[in-house]
């Protein structure tokens, strides 16, 4: 089976490195003062146990896996009058006794800063991963709580024992008013995968794209979008390579405090270049769009996200995701708070003919945690994943239960 893998170059051994000296390096800047700046730190660390009815979602497994979980991390943040710049870093270990080829010391770091004048935006985000690749191939029904909106999702499905995923996605942009109703912007996205080793099925690749728009503020509430996009995807374990454009048309309104939402469309011309077996070269003509919703108030958040979009993947070209996600927060009393999640997607890759890793995915996620002191927890929850791959008669479904107590310190006060 050795021809299935390749060896990891130096530069990918050295990446969990990398990761961790980007962690202390985030640390020591978001530490140092500056000068009319509100500097705050949330620590937070968990221990926790859960068990699965089939951790990777192998089709005709039936095999309960018990495992344990450390996690520690913290959430820095940086404020002045003009500027707020967020960093969550996180360190998580799993382990389990009887699936120790799945036990992994995880990395994540996730981070957005905005600056702002009286006639400009800047912001930059994105997020660095160091995954397992059987968590990092499983879409989560959670929204990220830095950044919840997702431009892609590169996963397969496919979990390889032993693999690791390490990613790096950013999305810098920028935004300019020449009046108080009418603005210009840019903004870009880059994405890298890196597997280690190399499973045959999965591809390292690069991702770019970048965005121009003309706003129009024609209300108080409404903001409309008209613009354009190129990408360009290029795979490295084999001869594969997608560019596309398109226009788009996106309509973000407030229509109160409590509430807001966001709807776009998007029509896209990819060129298909794909060498290796099969062989592909055409055009393909496809739409997307999105409509977003968000509701907070004291008590309770919903956040809503039906979508279909071109996103590059892990498994050698471009797909088209259907996806919805819905996510419900809500406090039950002062101490108690509910989260349930949802999400649902049907990757199609493109062109229709070549589907070895088209599937349908959908996950669930419900928990309880109970503030027993105010920087102290107790957690528990279930999750239910389901996947069938288009070419396969059987589909796969994992039950996990798990409960965890953690420290979390108090948030940074307003």
């Amino acid at each position: 089976m050795s021809w299935l893998f390749r060896s990891p170059s130096p530069m990918q051994r050295r990446q969990p490195s990398i990761i961790v000296a980007l962690l202390g390096a985030t640390n020591a800047m978001l530490a140092a003062s500056t000068p009319a700046a509100q500097v705050y730190v949330q620590p937070t660390a968990t221990l926790g146990a859960e068990n699965d009815s089939n951790l990777d979602l192998q089709p005709g497994s039936n095999q309960s896996v018990q495992g344990y979980l450390a996690n520690a991390g913290a959430l820095f943040g940086i404020a002045t009058p003009n500027s707020q710049s967020t960093v969550n870093a996180r360190l998580d270990y799993r382990d389990y006794p009887k699936d120790s080829a799945d036990n992994r010391l995880e990395e994540y770091l996730d981070f957005r800063s905005d600056y702002n004048t009286a006639r400009s935006h800047a912001a930059i985000s994105g997020q660095i991963e160091h995954r397992d690749d059987f968590n990092a191939e499983f879409s989560s029904a959670y929204f990220n709580p830095i950044n919840p909106v997702q431009p892609t999702n590169p996963s397969t499905g496919q979990a390889v024992t032993g693999e690791t995923l390490t990613s790096v996605l950013l999305q810098p942009s920028y935004t300019y008013r020449f009046s108080p109703l009418i603005g210009a912007g840019v903004s870009a996205i880059y994405q890298k995968f890196n597997y280690t080793p190399t499973f045959l099925g999965h591809s390292d690749f690069d991702f770019y794209q970048g965005n121009a728009e003309l706003n129009w503020k024609f209300s108080q509430k409404s903001e409309l979008s008209f613009g354009g996009f190129a990408s360009k995807y290029q795979a490295s374990e084999i001869e594969s390579s997608a560019t596309g454009a398109g226009p788009t048309v996106s309509l973000d309104t407030s229509w109160s405090p409590l509430l807001s939402t966001n709807a776009s469309i998007t029509y896209q011309h990819t060129n298909i270049d794909q060498s290796s077996s099969p062989v592909v070269q055409t055009d393909v003509n496809t739409w997307g769009g999105n409509l977003g919703a968000v509701y907070k108030s004291q008590l309770s958040q919903y956040r809503l996200s039906l979508s279909r979009f071109v996103t590059p993947s892990g498994g050698g070209g471009v797909y088209v995701n259907d996806q919805a996600q819905f996510q419900y927060s809500r406090e039950l009393t002062e101490r108690l708070a509910f989260t349930g999640a949802v999400i649902g997607l049907k990757a199609s890759q493109l062109p229709s003919n070549v589907n070895d890793l088209d599937r349908s995915y959908m996950q669930t996620a419900v928990d309880l945690k109970w503030m027993i002191r105010p920087t102290w927890f107790v957690q528990g929850g279930y999750q239910y994943a389901w996947q069938k791959y288009t070419l396969s008669p059987d589909g796969a479904a994992n039950n996990r239960i798990f409960i965890r107590v953690g420290y979390q310190g108090l948030p940074p006060q307003r």
